[in-house]
């Protein structure tokens, strides 16, 4: 997850006033970066996980395979 200081450091970069942009002013940016990033998270881990299987397979088909039938966590 991201830690709280790197959030903040993150929204102070958001300096782009944009005419589509949508604005709150009751929102915690920490709660708000934490959700993103948790529903982020699985998605990119899913990515690697086959990036890996297929580099995997490349060098051996029977590790591959079995690393393809792993679930994710």
């Amino acid at each position: 997850m991201l830690g709280e200081e790197t959030i903040k450091q993150i929204y102070f970069y958001c300096d782009e006033k944009r005419p589509d942009a949508i604005y709150a002013d009751d929102l915690d940016i920490v709660q708000f970066a934490n959700k993103i990033a948790a529903f982020v998270e699985p998605i990119i881990a899913a990515k690697e996980h086959q990036r890996c299987v297929k580099i995997v397979s490349s060098m051996n088909l029977e590790v591959s395979r079995s690393l393809e039938n792993q679930r994710l966590k």
